[in-house]
């Protein structure tokens, strides 16, 4: 897997903890750098960890379906993205009916944001010489920059922007499983 493509994974997958962090920054009264950094690596942590979980599990799996490698990750990239922008839509509902329900349980939201980098990292296993560890760290790091400028703005300006992080995420994710399919036949 090239370098801008992962760039991309880990963005794609970053946005939505962007989104939530968004809304924890909003909800900030105060702006202080150890919170920001807090959730952060709350964020960046779950998101490297979730997908070296996910190439494990499917690393037993892998040479059972290496044949059918390019449709998996399709799927699961399709998927993951097509969530996203549900969860993006969701979002924007709520945000129009006014009936939204925030949880503050830091380490439930990250476990919750990172589950499509479970599936991520599955379709990692399938990926023959990749390098997880550095996989990993590209996703930690970015969705850590990414979640602590979300918290950042979302404490700025976040009501302005919120939902269409979702959209901006599961779109990425969806051309890159495009990008997977095509690739296969070129």
């Amino acid at each position: 897997m090239d370098t801008i493509s992962l760039v991309l994974i880990s963005i794609g997958l970053a946005m939505d903890a962007f989104a939530v962090s968004l809304t924890e920054g909003l909800a900030m009264k105060k702006l202080k750098k150890r919170n920001i950094f807090k959730i952060a690596l709350v964020f960046g942590g779950f998101q490297a960890i979730m997908p070296y979980i996910g190439w494990r599990v499917g690393g037993v799996f892998s040479e059972k379906i290496s044949q059918y490698d390019y449709i998996i990750t399709t799927i699961l990239l399709l998927f993951v993205g097509g969530k996203m922008i549900f969860d993006g839509w969701q979002e924007q509902e709520c945000e129009v009916k006014g009936k939204c329900e925030i949880s503050s349980n830091l380490f439930l939201l990250g476990f919750a944001t990172s589950i499509d980098a479970l599936a991520i990292g599955f379709s990692f296993s399938l990926v023959p010489n990749l390098d997880i560890y550095y996989s990993i760290e590209m996703i930690g790091i970015i969705t850590f920059l990414i979640a602590s400028l979300g918290v950042y703005l979302g404490h700025k300006v976040g009501h302005l922007i919120s939902y269409k992080t979702e959209y901006l995420g599961g779109g990425i994710l969806v051309l890159m499983g495009i990008k997977a399919f095509i690739s296969h036949f070129i």
